[in-house]
């Protein structure tokens, strides 16, 4: 069984409006939403305010997106992901159709 710190963390975000990235995605578990053809993050929150545990390096907590090669029971087996633009301004860029 993993543990939250055996989770996948997210390296990388570029969503540079999301109130959980400083330097690094500071969200304690993102989820990567099942959005028509995108793998967007869903917990991307457009504000202000800083978000987050600022010790705390993002991990994903949920995959919808069942038919990608690293989703395994809706958890993600990727060793890391980075999030940015793609179809969204927040797109699992580590997604890969099976």
């Amino acid at each position: 069984m993993r543990t939250l710190l055996q989770m996948t963390p997210v390296r990388e975000c570029a969503a540079t409006a999301c109130s959980f990235n400083d330097r690094g995605c500071h969200a304690p578990a993102i989820t990567v939403a099942s959005t028509g053809d995108a793998a967007s993050c869903a917990t991307l929150v457009e504000s202000s305010l800083q978000a987050g545990i600022a010790e705390v390096t993002g991990t994903v907590g949920a995959c919808a997106r069942v038919e990608c090669t690293y989703n395994t029971n809706l958890a993600c087996t990727a060793e890391s992901i980075s999030v940015g633009p793609g179809v969204t301004t927040s797109d699992c860029r580590t997604y890969q159709p099976a």
